[in-house]
């Protein structure tokens, strides 16, 4: 079987300042299961791959970029990073 090349853009290819850029790891969810892919720091090129709390896996760059897109067409949702919230403190007046 031959594999289909998957045209389109990884989180992973993105660098900061760009519209589409999401801090590592990349988390993938669907229901209660979620996948995180990142990048592996001693072995550039390649990710590690872990589902839920199982084993990780060790995956090389083209195989990473077609998991991804495999996982989109399964049903997963790239998850968001949810933005620290910065606490205002506001000011009551105080009656003397």
């Amino acid at each position: 079987m031959p594999l289909n090349k998957k045209p389109g853009a990884v989180p992973w290819d993105a660098e900061a300042g760009d519209s589409n850029y999401l801090e590592e790891p990349w988390i993938l969810k669907k229901g209660k299961e979620y996948i995180t892919i990142e990048k592996d720091k001693h072995n550039r090129g390649n990710f590690y791959l872990q589902k839920d709390d199982e084993k990780r896996l060790s995956l090389s760059a083209l195989q990473a970029r077609m998991t991804f897109h495999q996982l989109i067409e399964f049903g997963y949702k790239l998850q968001k990073t949810k933005r620290k919230k910065t606490k205002t403190h506001t000011v009551k007046d105080r009656e003397f």
